[in-house]
């Protein structure tokens, strides 16, 4: 008899959550697509988007707070953004970005050190050189550099690439 119960509410607690989980709302989802690429980048409700809107010379900034698949747009800080007004979307940085900031650290420790060192130790061969100043200008020109090249990951929609937002129910 044991049994039976609790074959019974087995049966009955996963058939009851099938059918929940079949009528649950569906999730939408943003896609960053590229013509030639199979996969694509997504992002749900809730995260954070940083866009630049076509004419703005600013970057807009907000959580997702609901995506509307039939006319194409997002809701960002309690208003509609067409996803044909957006410009260029910012996706964070990269290790080109970690990088640069490194070597620039590394050019201004070695002017610090280099420096320090002149002042306390009175030493007549280690004094601060024209060659210590080369070297912390070329790290810092060179990490800034980088930095500005490859330190930021930007999408920008055009015939080539296009944001989409896809509701995934069936």
């Amino acid at each position: 008899m044991r049994l039976i119960t609790l074959l019974l509410i087995l049966s009955f607690s996963t058939s009851t959550f099938g059918w929940l989980s079949n009528h649950a709302s569906a999730q939408r989802v943003l896609l960053f697509e590229k013509l030639t690429a199979s996969q694509s980048d997504r992002m749900y409700e809730g995260e954070w988007l940083k866009f630049r809107l076509k004419g703005d010379n600013f970057y807009q900034e907000g959580p997702i707070r609901e995506m509307r698949p039939d006319i194409q747009a997002l809701v960002i800080n309690d208003r509609f953004v067409m996803l044909d007004e957006i410009e260029l979307v910012n996706r964070g940085k990269t290790f080109g970005a970690a990088a640069g900031y490194s070597l620039m650290t590394f050019g201004v420790g070695w002017s610090f050190w280099s420096l320090a060192g002149n002042y306390t130790d009175g030493n007549p061969l280690t004094k601060y050189e024209s060659r210590d100043l080369m070297i912390t200008l070329t790290s810092v020109g060179t990490g800034f550099l980088i930095n500005k090249i490859f330190g930021q990951r930007k999408f920008k929609p055009n015939k080539y690439r296009r944001l989409r937002v896809v509701d995934t129910s069936f």
